[in-house]
């Protein structure tokens, strides 16, 4: 992080850090340099502290960032003209045929160490079936790959489907009668998702089975997959930046979705920040030699999984977006075109 961008990051922090003990500048550094992979004895060595003392600082600036309204995730689907500015990002980054897309969706695995027994009801409830204990993020980002929605709410042998439709996002956007659906789907805005989650009028999934042999489903398939990339890359760079993803979580369960929801709002300020947003956030290849990065995409779903017949779900947005790139005659790279 460039020195102007931790002075702006500090300055946003000072009101709601500790006004005794460590300095707001050196409390922040200390968090930033555990949430960017670093071990407690490095961090403790080199700011001269003792481990309690690192650990109280970074749970003060955690819990300042959680509670900066600058920091705030600001979806605002409700607004617009906010879902025409995210519909004109994605169409102008990607020269995507669709111009009604304001957000890409989905779900990722955040490893963890198994929990206590004493801090969950069952403890099996949280292994995944990537073989880790994990707690499952669903998370929207917009075309400059912020994110604008996250909920750290479902454990990690969640359906990405089942976990998106337990918030409260979720359920709104599963209610045909509620307000907000209503709207969005009138206006032909739409979230672009994958196959792990079900069809609905302001949920844009892909056609099952790469369209089944119609060009133009698989067209429609290409180009919603260009859009969806989006949250995949987001993905990718939350994972570089932020090295505390790199290994099980090692701090206390109640806190670790506190701590997920940090990393993302530090990330939208990197990604808001002049300075910041271009830095580089992996410089050497080597960083991890041997090693897997345990942030993942989760439940990537063939069509007859789960007993769901997926070519059967209705969507109007789905077929409405299938008809205009039938009507442009926009073809997947690669296809060639019908005389």
């Amino acid at each position: 992080m460039p020195v102007d961008a931790f002075v702006d990051l500090v300055d946003s922090l000072r009101p709601r850090l500790p006004r005794r003990g460590l300095s707001p500048a050196c409390r922040t550094a200390i968090a930033l340099r555990y949430l960017g992979g670093g071990s407690y004895l490095d961090v403790c060595a080199a700011f001269g502290v003792h481990p309690s003392t690192m650990y109280r600082a970074l749970w003060e600036v955690v819990d300042a960032d959680n509670s900066t309204p600058s920091l705030a995730f600001d979806f605002g689907l409700g607004n617009y003209q906010r879902r025409l500015d995210y519909a004109g990002g994605f169409q102008s980054r990607r020269n995507s045929p669709f111009g009604y897309v304001v957000g890409a969706l989905d779900g990722v695995a955040i490893e963890q160490e198994q929990p206590l027994a004493s801090d969950v009801q069952c403890v099996a409830d949280y292994y995944s079936r990537k073989g880790f204990y994990a707690l499952n993020t669903q998370e929207i980002c917009d075309a400059d790959y912020r994110v604008r929605w996250m909920s750290c709410l479902s454990p990690g042998s969640s359906h990405d489907s089942s976990a998106f439709a337990c918030t409260e996002l979720g359920r709104a956007l599963l209610d045909p009668t509620n307000v907000l659906t209503r709207a969005m789907a009138e206006d032909g805005h739409c979230i672009v998702v994958d196959e792990a989650y079900a069809a609905s009028e302001v949920l844009a999934v892909p056609w099952p089975g790469c369209g089944r042999g119609d060009r133009w489903k698989d067209s429609y398939n290409f180009h919603l997959s260009s859009c969806r990339i989006h949250i995949e890359q987001a993905f990718g760079m939350l994972s570089w930046r932020w090295g505390v993803f790199w290994r099980p979580l090692r701090v206390p369960f109640p806190k670790q979705p506190s701590l997920v929801r940090a990393c993302f709002r530090l990330h939208n300020f990197c990604r808001g920040h002049e300075s910041a947003r271009d830095c580089s956030t992996s410089p050497y290849g080597t960083d991890r030699v041997g090693g897997v990065v345990s942030l993942a995409p989760n439940d990537s779903v063939s069509a007859d999984q789960r007993g769901r017949r997926r070519d059967r779900e209705r969507s109007h947005i789905r077929v409405s977006m299938t008809a205009r790139v039938e009507s442009l005659g926009v073809l997947r790279p690669g296809v060639a075109p019908m005389f």
